[in-house]
């Protein structure tokens, strides 16, 4: 549903006013499993707004920004700039000084979010 929406007032927007550089500011408090969010987004469909937005081919200048799950915001903003710079990476983290940080996780960047309050977004 959230993608939906977000595909159609984005490509409306961009249509009525053909804007010249887009300024996207990408919130983490929107995923599955954020403290103060209740979109239930995944890290997935995050970069895929992401990818939509770049593919209307103008300059496009993005920042990070809200998430109050200091382990998502990360993953979330390592797989957006993947996207931003055409770069495939895959699912397991890297070991690093942080693998306690993320065990709980199975050491994935795309983790199962599951929300706080019930998920309606399609699939």
């Amino acid at each position: 549903m959230y993608l939906t929406i977000f595909k159609t007032v984005i490509e409306d927007t961009v249509t009525a006013f053909r804007p010249t550089s887009i300024v996207l500011q990408c919130d983490a408090d929107s995923l599955g499993c954020d403290r103060l969010g209740a979109f239930n987004l995944s890290i997935a469909a995050h970069g895929e707004c992401v990818n939509f937005v770049r593919k209307f081919s103008v300059p496009l200048l993005v920042f990070g920004g809200g998430g109050y799950t200091i382990k998502n915001v990360s993953r979330c903003w390592t797989y957006e700039t993947a996207v931003l710079v055409g770069a495939a990476i895959p699912d397991e983290l890297p070991a690093t000084v942080y693998d306690p940080f993320f065990r709980d996780s199975q050491w994935k960047l795309h983790p199962p979010l599951t929300g706080r309050v019930e998920n309606q977004n399609s699939p």
